[in-house]
């Protein structure tokens, strides 16, 4: 079910890395939404990875997993309103346990942040998470800024599954100690990103589960994107740092405490 493209570089890493949602274009949408036969275009736009320059580094294999679609995408959660996040843990599992990873990152930025989040904490094999801004809260961000778009994601008579998909990581029944013990997990974001004040709240309540998390601020008023494509240097050292499991450092980096750090803008 999932497609992908593993780099492998000869390596006991793994780096995930899930796609961003800017792969199919609202004209597609439209297509989509008005009943066009555009499986092929669809299919094509989610073979357009982000980030795949970063598999020229060979500390790690990297594996560039796309998201699932009948219509769209789904946040690596659902298609179509159904849960689909059983069966990507699954086949994740599986490809970590074939190839004998021994340490294993994953890594995504907005929908791919969130995802990243998401398998970093139900799957016992993942032992890093980097979440660039993640929408902690999906359905809020559908509604905001696909809101004509929604019924490709939750048809009608899904309710139930968007209040559950909305506040995924604010459910207790996500937290399974063991699954998560082991795992070191690294938030990116900005003080004017969307939910901002919403990623602050899942990291609070992440430090009263004693799991191991850290956030990274951008001080600067950039927005979702920017804060995100004008650092992207910045971003891509911090990668190697948390996958090497190294102290996390820089002369634009200022820590406030011992999980959270401020990072000043260009």
């Amino acid at each position: 079910m999932v497609n992908g493209k593993l780099i492998d570089n000869n390596s006991n890493n793994l780096t995930i890395i899930f796609q961003s949602a800017g792969r199919i274009s609202l004209d597609l949408f439209d297509k989509i939404l008005e009943g066009y036969s555009v499986e092929d275009e669809v299919k094509s736009a989610h073979e357009k990875y982000t980030w795949f320059k970063f598999s020229n580094d060979e500390y790690s294999d990297f594996y560039f997993i796309e998201d699932y679609y009948s219509k769209s995408y789904g946040w690596y959660m659902f298609d179509e309103g159904k849960s689909i996040i059983e069966k990507i843990n699954n086949e994740i599992t599986d490809l970590i346990i074939s190839k004998g990873y021994k340490n294993v990152t994953t890594y995504g930025s907005s929908k791919g942040g969130t995802a990243a989040l998401l398998y970093g904490l139900i799957n016992p094999y993942i032992n890093n998470v980097f979440s660039l801004v993640p929408q902690v809260h999906v359905v809020k961000y559908i509604d905001n800024k696909l809101s004509k778009y929604k019924s490709l994601f939750f048809p009608l008579n899904y309710e139930e599954k968007e209040d559950y998909f909305e506040n995924i990581f604010f459910n207790q029944d996500l937290y399974i100690e063991e699954n998560f013990t082991n795992t070191n997990i690294y938030f990116y974001t900005g003080v004017n990103d969307e939910q901002f004040e919403d990623l602050l709240e899942l990291h609070q309540l992440l430090d009263s589960k004693q799991c191991n998390n850290n956030i990274i601020i951008n001080t600067s008023l950039k927005t979702h994107n920017r804060i995100v494509m004008e650092n992207v240097p910045f971003i891509k050292s911090a990668l190697k740092i948390i996958t090497n499991h190294r102290f996390m450092r820089g002369p634009r980096l200022k820590r406030i405490n011992n999980n959270v750090l401020l990072l000043k803008d260009k």
